[in-house]
């Protein structure tokens, strides 16, 4: 009974973890999808965000640009006329240049050094050793005396946007400069990229950070010690080249140890209206997945959750099962009158004892009242069925954990003990007989009444009940033969 229940139990509970199990396993992929399309959605919103503001900011300078590029070019032809008369550069007084403007003034020599600037960080800046390419364009802007105006640039120096014109002295050995820093300006205060970009990364827990790379890699406005792309980790330099490149959009996914994935993403930008080489950047994205692994997190909380009250209620259901089917059940296991095994219960539980035993230990006793049917003719069967219950309950005293009590019907009972030697049988045997000879001193039907008792032990390991049983009926007959109660032990050895 007991075994049936545990068996019925885990039967339940391992119903219970594979149903919550594959409900939670699917909900857990319909979530990853969901989650993946809104990763998609949300980056595609902020990809476009960040291109339509970066278009906005250019368009923006581009109409006022004339203006710009007017006044600096009258500076410019100016001071290149004054070169002419004065080319000690060194003379020149700089700082009242920028008064008069209100743009920084720089002088770059044939080597694409920095030697003279309003703007003191400048001083000493080399090209040729920090922006290559953009030092190949300032020999061709040296070399062809033109004047040039470029959009929005990125300082070497301090990262921010800037707008510069150009225009080499006649004799080409130097570039004169003209640059203004645009944080300060009307526009700039309109549209500020950077706001845009500290905004979106408040509003967005998967945004790590926005940077714009300029053609010479240096990021605009970058935080930290990181100012330009040689810094990145050579995975990303190596994304960054393919980006510039080939002009593709490049992702790179890093993954640490706690699952954390860090998505960094290249995606090429070029300005509609080119000015110099100013308008080709990089736009470089870094998201995390912090969201992603809350989700999931909370996924299998709720997982452990659904199964502890699905393990409660699958304990209530054998509740309730238990109370609908223990009448059935009990009847099915024990006899109704005595409280013993029956008969069905006794061959399942040989079968168990045979298939789990290594020796030949399985013992039986057969018992039966002598001169039973004396005592219901006498008294009647109400009094037959009390000794009955009275003999059953002489016998589930006098055994052992390990022995078991059963009823096969009318007065025959036996009991089966799992690990049994012939001695032990004697023993319990000797018991049973004792004290149904105390119960005779009560009369009111005992004194009627004696036990027969046939005892044997399973030979061998593979020995079948059927065998057991008929060996020990055997015995119980040759007691009955020699009189009755006494107990015979027979064995094949």
């Amino acid at each position: 009974m007991k075994s049936l229940w545990v068996k019925l139990l885990l039967s339940l509970l391992l119903f219970t973890v594979i149903i919550v199990s594959v409900i939670t396993l699917v909900n857990r992929q319909l979530l990853i999808q969901d989650i993946k399309q809104q990763q998609h959605d949300g980056r595609t919103l902020i990809e476009n965000h960040i291109l339509s503001d970066m278009q906005a900011v250019d368009k923006a300078y581009l109409y006022l640009d004339y203006s710009y590029s007017e006044s600096m070019e009258v500076e410019l032809r100016s001071l290149q006329k004054y070169y002419e008369s004065n080319p000690d550069i060194y003379s020149w007084d700089i700082n009242e240049i920028k008064n008069r403007t209100g743009m920084d003034f720089f002088i770059i020599d044939e080597h694409n050094k920095v030697i003279i600037a309003t703007y003191e960080p400048s001083v000493g800046l080399d090209f040729s050793e920090c922006c290559v390419n953009f030092a190949a364009l300032l020999d061709d802007r040296r070399n062809s005396g033109e004047y040039y105006s470029d959009g929005i640039d990125i300082s070497a120096v301090t990262n921010e946007l800037w707008r510069y014109s150009y225009l080499a002295t006649k004799d080409r050995k130097y570039l004169l400069e003209m640059g203004s820093e645009l944080k300060n300006s009307p526009i700039f205060e309109s549209f500020n990229f950077l706001e845009t970009v500290k905004n979106l990364v408040m509003k967005y827990d998967d945004l790590n950070n926005v940077e714009i790379i300029g053609d010479e890699g240096f990021l605009l406005g970058a935080k930290d010690d990181v100012k330009t792309i040689q810094q990145l980790s050579p995975e990303l330099k190596i994304a960054y080249n393919e980006s510039y490149e080939n002009s593709e959009k490049v992702e790179v996914l890093i993954e640490s140890k706690d699952g954390i994935v860090e998505t960094h993403q290249f995606i090429p930008y070029l300005a509609k209206d080119q000015l110099g080489n100013s308008t080709k950047r990089i736009i470089y994205i870094e998201y995390n997945n912090y969201t992603e692994l809350q989700l999931l997190k909370k996924n299998t909380q709720n997982f452990w959750i659904i199964l502890v009250i699905a393990m409660g209620t699958a304990g209530l259901l054998l509740l309730i099962i238990l109370k609908i089917l223990n009448t059935t059940i009990l009847s099915a296991t024990y006899d109704p009158l005595t409280g013993v095994y029956n008969r069905s219960s006794y061959i399942q539980y040989m079968e168990q004892l045979i298939l789990k035993k290594d020796n030949a230990h399985i013992g039986l006793l057969l018992i039966d009242l002598d001169n039973f049917k004396q005592v219901n003719d006498q008294h009647g069967h109400l009094k037959g069925d009390e000794v009955l219950k009275q003999l059953a309950a002489i016998l589930k005293e006098v055994v052992s954990k390990k022995s078991s009590v059963v009823r096969f019907g009318g007065d025959e009972f036996a009991i089966v003990v799992e690990d049994a030697n012939e001695q032990a049988l004697h023993k319990l045997a000797s018991e049973v007989i004792t004290c149904v000879r105390k119960k005779q001193q009560e009369h009111s039907g005992w004194d009627l009444l004696t036990v027969s008792i046939g005892g044997t032990i399973q030979e061998t390991p593979q020995e079948e009940e059927v065998s057991i049983f008929m060996r020990c009926d055997q015995a119980l007959y040759e007691s009955k033969n020699k009189g009755k109660d006494q107990y015979t032990f027979i064995s094949t050895t």
